[in-house]
């Protein structure tokens, strides 16, 4: 044999047994890796439980999405209800928070169709419409003093029964001047008068129209002056009406109006009444009338009060019975009704009743007074 060739390591009994041992310790060690693998997965998955507990984390079929988070009760302050008060002059509700002092105001304004549209029509609380000289109408406007009105007018002349009106409210009133029989009773009554003549601060000439169709004054203005002239005068309460909620939208009727007529198809008015909002909207002369800022003008309550009117002197001005009784129409929710008017002396307020005498109860809003002479025909 030759001696150079490699030699084949004999297997001995001995190594045999230590290369198993070395077999078995790897199977060991990576039977023990596996087992490692496996326990330390089941830790993770069990942190993530954990997790997914504590955290808002939710399976989704195999997937995680963030739940939405649980939002906390909301905390509701329990505040008393505001507290409010009705208006003595319209029933409407308006908040303490705003409160009235108890001073209103009035204006005399114009209404013949150079003077149109007026401004502050549409707000005010009441309106009285009356005829005056050359077969027209003018208007008197009352506003309670927790009423901004930016203009009001065009402003024209005071009548004798216009203040017979202006007594119920002790109100400031803003007139251009006046028929001598005013002017006096203005004085003798003692009334709180602004007349441009006297007070030209307290108002404004509008550059857009002619004398004397452009006299305008404010509730700020109003409010000013009464402050200035009458703030150590005390206030009377008003006397107000009754006044009720609205009818049911399923009693008010589909179609009503009402129609008076003065004597000049310039100066006939119609109501027309609309069930959705439960007002009348006015049209004169055919015309539908709107206020100089474009809107409606519309009443929750007309009234037509007929009264004796007499033509007093050669310029046609009207002597109108506004103390005693005498017939009424009333349009409210639609339905006209007929009844009385009463007033018991010129500081009294009237009171307006139907055919079983007991007292009208008006909509909350806005009313009309149509004072017409007894006798004029009324349709609707």
């Amino acid at each position: 044999m030759n001696s150079n060739a490699p030699k084949t390591p004999q297997r001995t009994p001995t190594s045999i047994g230590q290369s198993r041992g070395v077999f078995r310790s790897l199977l060991f060690w990576r039977e023990a890796s596996q087992f490692s693998v496996i326990a330390f997965v089941a830790v993770v998955a069990v942190l993530a439980i954990a997790v997914t507990y504590f955290t808002g984390w939710v399976s989704d079929w195999g997937g995680f999405v963030k739940a939405p988070p649980k939002k906390p009760a909301p905390i509701t302050a329990v505040l008393p209800p505001a507290s409010t008060h009705k208006r003595a002059i319209d029933g409407m509700t308006v908040p303490d928070s705003e409160p009235a002092s108890g001073r209103y105001y009035a204006a005399t304004v114009d209404n013949l169709f150079v003077a149109r549209p007026q401004s502050g029509i549409s707000k005010a609380s009441v309106v009285y419409e009356a005829p005056v000289e050359a077969g027209i109408s003018r208007f008197l406007f009352v506003f309670p003093d927790d009423v901004k009105v930016d203009k009001i007018g065009p402003v024209r002349s005071a009548r004798p029964y216009f203040l017979d009106w202006i007594s119920e409210y002790d109100a400031l009133y803003a007139h251009v001047g006046g028929s001598n029989e005013a002017l006096d009773d203005i004085k003798a009554y003692g009334l709180r008068d602004m007349n441009e003549f006297y007070q030209g601060a307290s108002f404004w000439r509008s550059a857009d129209r002619s004398a004397p169709h452009n006299a305008y004054t404010s509730t700020d203005l109003l409010s000013a002056n009464f402050a200035r002239r009458f703030a150590d005068q005390p206030t009377k309460l008003l006397d107000g009406w009754k006044f009720k909620d609205d009818a049911p939208a399923s009693e008010r009727p589909k179609d009503a109006s009402l129609s008076i007529e003065y004597g000049d198809t310039h100066v006939n008015v119609t109501w027309k009444y609309d069930p959705v909002t439960n007002v009348y909207a006015r049209s004169q002369g055919g015309k539908i009338i709107s206020d100089s800022d474009d809107a409606p003008v519309t009443a929750k309550n007309i009234v037509v009060q007929e009264a004796e009117v007499s033509i007093i002197d050669s310029e046609g001005r009207r002597k109108i019975g506004t103390v005693g009784k005498g017939d009424a129409t009333f349009a409210i929710d639609g339905l006209t009704v007929h009844g009385t008017w009463s007033k018991a002396g010129r500081t009294a307020r009237t009171r307006f009743y139907d055919a079983s005498r007991n007292e009208i109860k008006f909509d909350a809003g806005t009313t009309w007074i149509e004072v017409v002479p007894t006798g004029t025909n009324i349709s609707g």
